[in-house]
């Protein structure tokens, strides 16, 4: 969820004083949950025009209710809708039209979705948009697919901070399963929710981090708590109305320094974007604000591009708002709404929202050029995750790390 930099990737009051290095930990708090089917389903292809799916060995396509429909072994099918009913082909082999839903069952190997092998069964719906093919499968293996995708892949001795991701990761899975019970399936497979891989994803270190902490959550007053997590925060978190003033606040979820103890350095200044700077010329920038404030223009063409500049900042040191005077008229952009708006070439988000300068250059009363400098990557919110690995790598166990950025929490087993 880088969801965060979307991509992702990719959310503290430091406690790192607590930490007694060379201890073993405490047993988390085992809490007695809610029932929870540990199954989920992810949307891995989501109304496209056609479906490849198979398996790596023998396979069944079988309705809901086990009657088969075609058979096969080490190869796939290419399925289609049309008028709500799917139809397959292989070769010069066919089944359909039949009434979906449909289950493809691997009874040895690997679930093939794609091209790309994934563990557990695909679910296929026809929709009124085309295919949906539903990975369904266990939470567990679900976040083998995940957690290396958000938080990449790390040696061994950066295990805690993998741990970290991996609780992490599985906090939001079963906060939010069935929040997407509407469209057939529980997550999407990318940063709508957290970026999935299946199989060809995993790694043996997130394997072991994995099995390591199963179960295990963050909750505040026994509940899973919202968690958000992001890249890099550049030095403090943002509480999450600093970066979402729609968004409730939380307890959890507020600004706290990612500073190392006794120094002024951070613990995610290894990150790339740690300290950043992006510039636009006025002719690129019209071109992206018409696409970015279309809504808000309703239509109108950018003639005159005026002064752009920063209203003032929040508690975390993030932009509160800037506001931006077009044609005698001005737009107020808020919060991290700014990264959706003044992206550096009409596409990529702007890294954050942690500005430090916003320099309009003028010829006489227009704007010529636009310079920003800023720091971290994506909303700042909660978990920063090359700081986890800046405090694993300082000797800081998983637990910490996840109690130092999101505050008054314990760590419990949600099964």
């Amino acid at each position: 969820m880088k969801r965060a930099a979307a991509r992702s990737p990719l959310l503290l009051l430091l406690v790192v004083g607590a930490c007694r290095l060379g201890e073993a930990p405490p047993p988390p708090v085992v809490v007695q949950p809610p029932a929870f089917n540990r199954e989920v389903g992810i949307g891995v292809l989501v109304d496209t025009a056609s479906a490849t799916v198979g398996a790596s060995r023998d396979y069944e396509i079988t309705t809901l209710d086990d009657r088969v429909i075609a058979r096969g072994d080490g190869d796939t099918w290419t399925v289609s809708s049309a008028g709500g009913r799917l139809s397959g082909r292989r070769g010069s082999d066919q089944f359909g039209p039949v009434e979906g839903p449909l289950r493809l069952r691997a009874n040895s190997g690997n679930t093939m979705i794609g091209g790309r092998p994934y563990r557990g069964t695909a679910i296929i719906r026809a929709g009124e948009d085309g295919i949906t093919v539903v990975n369904v499968l266990d939470i567990e293996q679900y976040l083998l697919g995940v957690v290396p995708l958000e938080i990449g892949r790390l040696p061994a001795n950066l295990i805690e901070a993998v741990k970290a991701q991996a609780v992490a990761a599985r906090t939001y899975a079963v906060g939010n399963v069935g929040k997407r019970r509407s469209l057939g399936f529980d997550f999407y497979a990318t940063v709508m929710d957290q970026v999935y891989g299946g199989l060809s994803a995993e790694d043996s270190i997130v394997s072991r981090a994995v099995r390591e902490t199963a179960g295990e959550i963050v909750s505040h007053n026994g509940r899973p708590i919202l968690a958000y997590y992001s890249s890099t925060c550049g030095g403090r978190t943002a509480s999450v109305q600093d970066s979402w003033p729609w968004h409730a606040p939380q307890p959890y979820l507020r600004s706290v320094s990612d500073t190392i103890p006794g120094t002024s350095q951070a613990y995610c200044q290894t990150s790339s974007r740690f300290r950043w700077t992006a510039s636009w010329r006025a002719d690129s920038l019209k071109a992206i604000l018409t696409q970015t404030l279309r809504s808000r223009l309703a239509g109108k063409r950018i003639d005159h591009l005026e002064r752009i500049e920063l209203t003032g900042r929040n508690a975390s040191g993030r932009a509160e708002a800037v506001r931006i005077n077009i044609d005698d008229e001005s737009y107020t952009v808020r919060a991290d709404s700014i990264r959706w708006v003044l992206r550096p070439d009409g596409v990529r988000l702007l890294n954050s929202s942690l500005l430090f300068s916003v320099n309009s250059q003028m010829n006489a009363d227009t704007l010529h050029r636009l310079e920003v400098s800023g720091a971290g990557w994506g909303h700042g919110i909660g978990m920063c995750q090359v700081g986890a690995i800046g405090r694993a790598r300082a000797g800081v166990a998983y637990r910490d790390i996840l109690r130092a950025y999101y505050t008054d929490t314990e760590i419990t087993r949600a099964y």
